[in-house]
């Protein structure tokens, strides 16, 4: 058994399912300092909001720290093995499916003046489908 890169690289022949897979590691290290990065804005943004915290200036150097503290986790999880970052799958899936749910009750709040103004409307039968979807410029 393998993974879709091993049966790929077996159909086409080890040249070229070589070649492509340096392309998709690279396109995966990429992807994963563009998630960090993402990642670590947004912690950066809700530090600065919720609790009025930064560390160094609340621009970028905040970002840099938290990005190599988070490579650093992940790079911790990869050492460990396999094994356990199955279960680190699961308890991030737990996580995700609470948030999901935190969302959903979100919704069910009557919306404050002041998300009003930001465009936050909740449930309203005056907005439909397909009036959320209009652009308006």
């Amino acid at each position: 058994m393998g993974n879709f890169l091993c049966i790929f690289s077996f159909l086409i022949g080890p040249e070229f399912g070589g070649a492509i897979g340096i392309i998709f590691s690279l396109a995966n290290a990429v992807a994963v300092a563009m998630y960090t990065v993402g990642f670590s804005e947004t912690v950066r943004d809700m530090m600065i909001s919720f609790w009025g915290y930064t560390i160094f200036d609340g621009g970028m150097n905040d970002v840099r720290l938290i990005s190599c503290i988070t490579v650093l986790i992940l790079l911790g999880i990869v050492f460990v093995g396999t094994e356990w970052e199955s279960k680190t799958q699961m308890v991030l899936l737990a996580i995700l499916l609470a948030a999901m749910g935190n969302f959903m009750m979100g919704t069910l709040f009557t919306p404050t003046p002041e998300k009003l103004s930001k465009g936050f409307v909740g449930w309203s039968s005056k907005l439909t489908f397909f009036g959320s979807l209009i652009l308006f410029f």
